[in-house]
């Protein structure tokens, strides 16, 4: 009687222990990245950039609150997305959720 009273209790302490572990990591944030290539598609009606980087085609995903950045790093030269055009060199910054970026923010100019 004694052993399966204290199997019982194991057993419902790791199933507690699982629970909480899975519910902790539901609540992370996807794995922060960055994006750096050239844009080769613009699809503003999805708000996806699809930019080609080292000859893989990489999806960057944006909202209204991704900040726009024109020109190199030591610019600080505010962008905007209507600027942004196919051709164009990008390094966007963000969070992965799978395959895809969030940008939190992006920088681009004319050329690399």
């Amino acid at each position: 009687m004694r052993c399966s009273i204290s199997k019982s209790i194991a057993l419902c302490v790791g199933i507690l222990l699982c629970v909480a572990f899975s519910l902790a990591g539901a609540d992370k944030k996807g794995k922060e990245g960055k994006v750096t290539g050239t844009v080769h598609m613009l699809a503003k009606d999805s708000s996806t950039i699809t930019v080609l980087s080292r000859n893989v085609q990489r999806q960057v995903t944006y909202n209204g609150d991704t900040k726009w950045f024109e020109g190199t790093q030591g610019s600080n030269k505010p962008g905007s997305i209507d600027d942004l055009k196919e051709g164009y060199y990008i390094n966007c910054d963000g969070t992965f959720d799978g395959l895809k970026l969030m940008a939190s923010a992006c920088r681009y100019r004319v050329s690399k």
